[in-house]
């Protein structure tokens, strides 16, 4: 009944209905159901072709396929997939800390790895154990030296709490107890170092290194290591002379050179690996170096000029002179207290007016008005309104001064007020705050050398200005011993001037700038190494080699002290700011370059201090060069102790973000 035709439509479609044929009416012969019908087996070797093949009667009938019971049939299944073994997860986590660990110790070997820096040397590049505080004064952030809070202090072996502080803005000095928040013990900055990378190169100067200390690489099986600039290369003579430095390779040192007593001048230890010890770095700190002392003096009379054979000044690269500024004074940091007993004095000037004799900026000789202030008594934006050309100038008010009556650890009366307002401007030194601290241990003095007093003559000027016409013209200012040194600044053009001896020679190059009439422009001028610099709204103004600048040594007629400041210059009128036509300036900020000591005490600012490098040698120098451990006084740095290069700050972030690239 329900049979399927053999021939049946391909196609789909149904075909049309018709009488019943002879065939469709007969009857078939039952199947049994235990005997289904299977067709017949066709040998393997026997082809059938379909001419062979009987052509199908018209009478055969289809047999319709027997109903087969579904128990005497077996499924066909598909064979079971093979399974994997159990996960042994103790064998992984053990093959992933393996792993890890290998890796990290290939790349603590091979490429990279983290220091901490537990000492001041670097300061304030790099900070070693220190606390972040904030001068109850004025309001200023800066760091101070906690190392023997620490680990404890080198005389007595004790840990010796931080429990006082000189502020490097306003200098005042005072206690832990008054800082709030309370300051927290952070340590050092955490630094990684590319260790690879001197496998490849050379070190360049001014990078900063990390080595194994050459006096003892080991100490009790833990590595001294050291970091530091990387100042004088293998064969040069480095001299440091009032706190710049300069190279030369003009000098060699026989060694059967001798002195009078037969005695060599620069002898060659036995030991070639003991190169690197102070006795053979020829230096007048320890000996004599008359080569190197006549060369040097012959190089300064010649004003340092490259070239001549001699002695010429090292100068930093943009991100280094950046990094290496040290803060002098922020103006919008004043102390109000200070301020507060200043004018309860209520001292006057011969007409009587009150006479504001604390701030450090003030208006010199304006006798048209030309200047008006925010607020005399703490002035921090200054307008000028007027054709004729006017002066704010600094001067370098840093008398220490304190509040507190004498305690356990200070035993000084608080400052008289009334003195204080005696007090003379000085010469800008390189005091740090981050060296003024005061431990427990330490009950006679604040920690204070004589190397935190020296003059420097390397400063930086910036302030955010905002010209008010095409016509307006603004000039900063920075003196250096006979000279005062002049960047002047008018909308899209910026030109120097030296004023002084070398006037002449030095000429007035001038450049393009984005500086535009109505518009805020952040200005900063900067005179570092023997070359002028500028940038406007961060950005540098390249003069190239015409910045650079001969330095001239003052005269008798100049009456300079013997660090070489001149007194009309450098403590009468240190950094200055003029303004022709009209301009509104805030946010005046003085800052100083790095000072590099000498080794000699008391130093001798007649002559240098000179050290000569060995080849496959490094001199090697602390930024913080009064309180720095260094080349100075341990000798040089082999080639064969070099770890790498330090590059990059990645902790703390808090409190004081510290992290980025190493400059």
């Amino acid at each position: 009944m329900g049979g399927i035709m053999a021939d049946s439509v391909s196609s789909g479609v149904p075909p049309l209905p018709g009488p019943p044929t002879a065939a469709e009416t007969a009857p078939t012969a039952p199947v049994p159901p235990s005997s289904p019908r299977l067709p017949a087996a066709v040998p393997s070797s026997a082809s059938v072709s379909p001419e062979s093949a009987p052509p199908a009667s018209a009478s055969a009938v289809p047999v319709p396929p027997a109903s087969v019971p579904s128990s005497s049939v077996s499924p066909t299944t598909a064979p079971p997939a093979p399974q994997s073994p159990p996960r042994d997860h103790i064998r992984e986590g053990v093959e992933t800390v393996v792993f890890v660990v290998v890796l990290v110790l290939l790349l603590k070997l091979f490429v990279t790895e983290a220091f901490v820096i537990p000492t001041g040397s670097m300061a304030e590049t790099l900070y070693g154990y220190q606390k972040i505080i904030t001068c109850p004064m004025c309001g200023y952030h800066f760091p101070v030296n906690a190392h023997d809070e620490a680990e404890g202090n080198p005389i007595t072996r004790r840990p010796s709490p931080l429990v006082g502080f000189c502020c490097p803005n306003c200098r005042y000095q005072g206690h832990i107890e008054e800082v709030r928040p309370a300051p927290t013990l952070n340590s050092g900055d955490r630094v990684l170092v590319l260790k690879p990378l001197y496998h490849f190169r050379s070190p360049r100067r001014g990078e900063v290194v990390v080595f194994r200390f050459p006096e003892k690489p080991q100490d009790n099986y833990t590595a001294q290591n050291y970091i530091k600039r990387a100042i004088g290369f293998g064969g040069e003579t480095i001299a440091i002379f009032r706190g710049d430095l300069y190279v030369t390779t003009a000098l060699d040192y026989p060694e059967e050179e001798c002195d009078e007593f037969g005695q060599p001048i620069y002898p060659r230890p036995a030991d070639p690996t003991d190169l690197w010890k102070p006795r053979y770095m020829y230096s007048n700190v320890y000996d004599t170096n008359p080569r190197a002392l006549s060369l040097f003096e012959a190089s300064r009379k010649a004003h340092f000029r490259p070239g001549s054979g001699g002695f010429t000044i090292i100068r930093k690269e943009e991100a280094q002179v950046l990094a290496d500024r040290r803060i002098v004074f922020h103006n919008d940091y004043q102390p109000e207290e200070l301020v507060r007993q200043a004018r309860a004095l209520g001292l006057r000037d011969a007409q009587g007016q009150e006479l504001i004799w604390w701030t450090r900026w003030y208006i010199d000789r304006d006798t048209d008005g030309a200047w008006t202030v925010n607020d005399p008594a703490r002035p921090t934006v200054f307008t000028h309104d007027h054709p004729e050309q006017h002066w704010i100038r600094y001067r370098h008010l840093a008398h220490p001064w304190k509040r507190r009556g004498p305690d356990a650890h200070d035993p000084t009366p608080p400052t008289d007020i009334a003195q204080l307002a005696q007090q003379k401007p000085l010469p800008i030194d390189n005091f740090l705050g981050y060296n003024a601290g005061r431990d427990a241990d330490n009950i006679r003095a604040w920690r204070d050398t004589s190397q935190d007093r020296l003059w420097v003559g390397d400063l930086f000027l910036e302030a955010e200005v905002q010209f008010a016409s095409s016509e307006t013209e603004v000039v900063f200012e920075l003196s250096r011993g006979v000279n005062r040194f002049q960047a002047q600044f008018t909308p899209g053009r910026v030109t120097l001037r030296r004023i002084g001896k070398g006037a002449e020679e030095f000429g007035t190059p001038s450049r393009p700038c984005r500086i535009q009439a109505g518009q805020r422009h952040h200005l900063r001028f900067a005179n570092v190494d023997a070359r002028l610099w500028v940038w406007i709204d961060g950005r540098r103004v390249d003069f190239g080699p015409e910045a650079n600048y001969l330095p001239m040594e003052p005269g008798p007629e100049d009456q300079a002290d013997p660090e070489g400041w001149v007194y009309a210059n450098d403590v009468e009128r240190p950094a200055s700011i003029g303004v022709k036509g009209k301009a509104t300036v805030r946010h005046l900020v003085l800052s100083r370059d790095i000072y590099y000591t000498s080794a000699r005490l008391p130093p001798d600012f007649s002559q240098p201090d000179v050290y000569y490098v060995q080849p496959g040698h490094y001199l090697c120098l602390g930024d913080n060069s009064a309180q720095s451990s260094d080349s100075r006084k341990w000798g040089l740095v082999p080639d064969r102790l070099l770890l790498g290069k330090a590059v990059f700050v990645f902790w703390p972030a808090y409190p004081e973000m510290r992290i980025g690239l190493i400059k």
